[in-house]
């Protein structure tokens, strides 16, 4: 059965995760890490994609990028993959002697994405992203956790710190009318974190590979896409009665 295409919308923001095999962590040095912000600024800088939020893990890259094309999103994100595929081969020392066949994955699949809704959404995502660090086991210090975008979101400079330049999404903007109003908006967010529903909406739509926001966005999606975004009616679809 062939494979069902990505649901992308070009010029919405999407929510993306890339997470490792279980038990691998192919981000788990400092060095792999700075490694991969690199290659995300290269990425940036030769692509049609606008970057909002990240953070990356010891096992896992969380990322809120808005395309401006379908092909953009995916190329953006497998090259981040696969060089980090790559990278892992070399560290290894047979790795070149082993067949292709042979090498143990790094990432569980293929990467998850989910479309999100303009405004309040794109806030929603920012703040799961920025505190992913703190649902990670052995991350202690999660406010001096550089490979993040919290810190820039909130207006501090971390010692070592080598961000990807990002492009802040309008409902960041909208939070205040000076920098410092925007970041003590965004800075009280995280602290209050989400609701149970929310982040079930989120974890939702990224495990479905659909879009999150309100009924008349996701209605919109399903029209423009030709896709099912809302949720299935439960139970048995209704008999016509003649």
């Amino acid at each position: 059965m062939a494979r069902q295409a990505r649901l992308i919308s070009p010029g919405h923001a999407h929510l993306v995760q890339l997470q490792a095999v279980a038990g691998a962590q192919p981000l788990a040095s400092a060095l792999q890490r700075d490694r991969f912000l690199l290659w995300m600024r290269e990425g940036l800088d030769a692509s049609a994609v606008r970057l909002h939020a990240y953070a990356v893990l010891p096992q896992a890259v969380w990322l809120l990028l808005t395309p401006d094309s379908a092909p953009e999103l995916s190329a953006f994100v497998q090259g981040l993959a696969r060089r980090t595929s790559r990278a892992q081969e070399r560290a290894g020392a047979d790795a070149a002697a082993l067949p292709s066949s042979a090498r143990a994955p790094v990432w569980a699949g293929r990467f998850r994405s989910a479309v999100v809704q303009p405004g309040e959404w794109e806030l929603a995502a920012m703040v799961w992203i920025d505190r992913a660090a703190e649902h990670t086991a052995g991350i202690a210090a999660v406010a001096a956790w550089r490979w993040s975008s919290r810190a820039a979101h909130c207006g501090e400079t971390l010692a070592g710190a080598s961000a990807p330049v990002m492009s802040l999404p309008t409902a960041y903007w909208s939070l205040g009318n000076t920098p410092f109003e925007r970041e003590a908006a965004y800075r009280q967010r995280l602290q209050q974190g989400h609701s149970a529903a929310c982040e079930a909406a989120l974890e939702s739509a990224l495990r479905r590979g659909t879009a999150v926001g309100d009924a008349a966005f996701l209605q919109q999606l399903e029209a423009s896409s030709g896709r099912r975004v809302l949720p299935a009616r439960r139970g048995r679809p209704r008999m016509k009665v003649a």
